[in-house]
């Protein structure tokens, strides 16, 4: 949707420039006041620099991730001993361990038995939450700063081309739902994947490889299959890693489809309150007698059309301001007042 109005924008800005060229040959000392407010609106509703990304930058809440997972695994691996359950390896179950509790899968097939493990896994657990809505806050702002900019340039497109063109522009809109089918596509190789390294490598049955690849992907993990090779658990640092992260995309481009709807719906409102707004200038004026008046003669026609006020009303008071005004008028010039008596 973004990309479409940046396109209408462009191709009405060329039409412009070519529009000026041609004026400039025919007469080149005549200059538009017109066309100069206009480009100085223009320039008012672009949108600056920084909202001009549409991909949101994850750079710093990976390195954030990448020495959460260092220290934590360093943590763990010297605390090996700690820990109770099914052990392979030590590095792999200290990283094994890392990603299975910063993902809140859990299985259980590995938990800290002394107090110095508990406390370690409750402040790592706490840090993690707090990553967590670190990007939760990235999505968030991506979401909100690409339906402003959408919004700035639907306004844009409807002064260059028109408000009734623009809103014919929006209502051939498709919403684009080739990210969610990407993302369904990516969560099925990953179910795929991870089914397949869990009945050869693990040995599981079928249908157990089914149930653990789900509650694994849910964050559920009730721990009654888990990875027990130090193959697969060092598969599982990845396939649990990138399995969690596409499941978060694809509830990020799902809420960017709503998002995408909403702005559309929005951006006709204002466009065609802004229709609305200028209808109601012109019926505030009086044709017939060829006069236009101000703001305040359109909110009495809007009032009077509402119900709120009656002509009688309006009538009553321009007579109490009358005789102010008369009042004020004999306090300022008593001489012609007594002439006029």
């Amino acid at each position: 949707m973004l990309g479409h109005f940046y396109s209408i924008d462009s191709m009405a800005s060329d039409h412009a420039k070519h529009a000026k060229l041609t004026n400039d040959e025919d007469s080149p000392k005549k200059r538009s006041f017109r066309g100069c407010k206009t480009t100085l609106v223009a320039t008012k509703c672009a949108p600056p620099d920084t909202l001009r990304s549409e991909i949101p930058d994850l750079k710093r809440l990976g390195i954030y991730f990448g020495v959460y997972m260092t220290v934590g695994t360093i943590c763990f691996y010297a605390l090996e001993d700690d820990l109770r359950g099914h052990k392979t390896n030590d590095l792999v179950d200290s990283l094994y361990y890392c990603v299975t509790t910063m993902t809140t899968v859990g299985y259980g097939d590995l938990v800290p038995r002394t107090f110095d493990s508990r406390i370690i896994s409750i402040v790592f657990v706490t840090i993690g939450m707090f990553l967590f809505g670190v990007a939760v806050k990235i999505a968030a702002k991506y979401l909100v700063v690409k339906q402003q900019m959408a919004m700035v340039n639907a306004l844009r497109t409807a002064r260059k081309i028109g408000p009734v063109e623009a809103l014919k522009e929006i209502d051939c809109l498709e919403i684009d739902y080739n990210k969610v089918k990407k993302s369904l596509m990516a969560m099925g190789g990953h179910f795929v994947i991870g089914i397949f390294v869990l009945l050869t490598v693990e040995g599981m049955d079928f249908f157990d490889c089914v149930y653990c690849a789900v509650t694994t992907m849910s964050t559920t993990g009730f721990g009654d299959e888990s990875f027990q090779t130090t193959f697969g658990r060092m598969f599982a640092v990845f396939w649990i890693s990138t399995g969690t992260t596409c499941v978060g995309q694809l509830f990020l481009y799902i809420a960017e489809v709503y998002t995408d709807v909403e702005t559309r719906k929005l951006a006709k409102r204002a466009i065609a309150s802004n229709i609305t707004a200028k209808r109601d200038l012109e019926a505030a004026d009086h044709i017939e007698d060829h006069k236009a008046y101000g703001a305040a003669d359109m909110i009495l026609h809007k009032l009077k059309e509402m119900g709120k006020i009656k002509q009688d009303d309006i009538s009553d008071a321009m007579k109490d301001l009358d005789d102010v005004i008369k009042d004020v008028d004999d306090v300022n010039d008593p001489a012609k007042s007594t002439q006029e008596k």
